[in-house]
């Protein structure tokens, strides 16, 4: 990261008047009084904690899980593979905001803050989003309790394997789709070359 975006993300995170936890493997100098850098975190802890408002990060699958259990509305850096997906969900479902990686970051980073700190409906969005995910028949911790001992007592759970499992290795790389697509072609090659023969031969008989 350049020295100079360093010092513009530190300048927003100066600029508020909340307490900025930053996970980062580097020491800054200069550090605002309520920025503090932490190379490790224990993050569901503090997205649990009734004071945290807001979670900046990524995007990746695991702390979106952790941002909706916990209700926290996000502002989504994404960076590369499924986070791209993930950040564009908590903008569509209304509880985030997406931010490029780009040299401009501090501005973007800056207006997103300033628009979910200013707006109630990101984290009145999140809150929702969470009541629906913790909503279910029985905790997830049964669920998977419960599906582990059925495997075990049907031995194996054969009823519930996907047919594709017996399905033998031609039709898995579609040999069989291909050979009649190729069988249908070369008939239709066939007929073709018949009736233009009949033709020319027509033809050579007419001139005759």
């Amino acid at each position: 990261m350049p020295e100079r975006l360093k010092r513009d993300i530190l300048k927003v995170f100066g600029g508020l008047k909340q307490t900025v936890l930053w996970k980062f493997e580097e020491a800054l100098p200069n550090l605002p009084s309520n920025v503090h850098i932490v190379q490790w975190a224990p993050q569901p802890s503090i997205l649990a904690h009734p004071n945290c408002i807001l979670f900046i990060t990524h995007g990746g699958a695991l702390s979106m899980t952790e941002a909706v259990y916990f209700a926290k509305p996000i502002i989504g850096i994404p960076i590369f593979g499924d986070q791209f997906n993930n950040i564009a969900m908590a903008v569509n479902l209304g509880f985030g905001i997406q931010v490029e990686l780009s040299y401009e970051l501090a501005d973007e980073l800056n207006d997103a803050l300033e628009e979910m700190l200013s707006t109630s409906s990101y984290t009145a969005k999140a809150k929702e989003v969470s009541f629906v995910y913790h909503h279910r028949p029985v905790p997830p911790a049964v669920e998977l309790v419960h599906w582990v001992e059925h495997v075990v007592y049907t031995r194996g759970a054969p009823h519930l394997r996907s047919p594709a499992l017996f399905t033998p290795w031609y039709q898995k790389v579609y040999l069989d789709l291909i050979t009649v697509i190729l069988m249908v072609f070369y008939i239709l090659k066939f007929i073709i070359g018949k009736i233009i023969k009949r033709k020319s031969m027509g033809k050579k008989q007419k001139t005759n």
